[in-house]
């Protein structure tokens, strides 16, 4: 994250988070920073960087039948499920985009986009895919992972400008990955990455 700061159809109110719908680490998350995580198939798009703009919108049941077929269809194995799971990020990431309107999203957080409509810093991009994932996941539609609380990398003095993303584990063994679209133009696969080796990553 830069400095500070399908079909889905535009829901015009905010509404209140239900705990029945995430996981605690998740949903600590969205509460500690004062976003509204994912109630039902209802998700917060956050953006203008650290989700300083917002607007409700609601998965369209074609398209988590959509997104099940490829979830389902991608071979019997974390690996395939990741592979999928990637595929449906993407197009998450595009129809967000064009919901918000305005230019789209510039990867990168680029500082001159700060509380631009329709730009998403590390924040927004995390906070946007964790409700993907938990939408999901509250559908049964992720096999082999859940969805676990965002990190962060990265303190300045390490050189590194402080960068989160969201976050799946392995069911059965526990493996951590991020899911980061953030070097990604709207549409563009994510980042899929070891927790580790994207905490090394600049």
């Amino acid at each position: 994250m830069k400095p500070i700061p399908l079909l889905f159809s535009v829901i015009l109110s905010l509404t209140a988070f239900s705990p029945a719908h995430a996981a605690q680490g998740p949903q600590n998350w969205f509460q500690e920073r004062g976003y509204v995580a994912p109630a039902g198939t209802r998700i917060i798009a956050c953006h203008g960087y650290g989700c300083v703009r917002r607007l409700a919108i609601s998965v369209d049941g074609a398209w988590i039948s959509r997104a099940g077929a490829l979830l389902r269809g991608g071979g019997g194995s974390p690996e395939a499920e990741r592979r999928a799971l990637a595929q449906v990020v993407s197009t998450y990431t595009a129809y967000v985009s064009a919901s918000l309107g305005g230019k789209p999203d510039v990867p990168g957080s680029p500082p001159q986009m700060s509380n631009v409509h329709g730009q998403m810093d590390c924040l927004d991009e995390t906070a946007n895919t964790t409700s993907l994932l938990l939408v999901l996941q509250d559908m049964s539609l992720l096999t082999y992972h859940r969805v676990e609380q965002p990190e962060s990398r990265g303190f300045f003095f390490d050189g590194r400008y402080p960068h989160f993303t969201a976050i799946i584990a392995e069911k059965e063994s526990g493996r951590e990955w991020a899911v980061d679209p953030w070097k990604r133009a709207p549409g563009q696969r994510p980042e899929i990455l070891p927790l580790k080796q994207w905490r090394q990553d600049s």
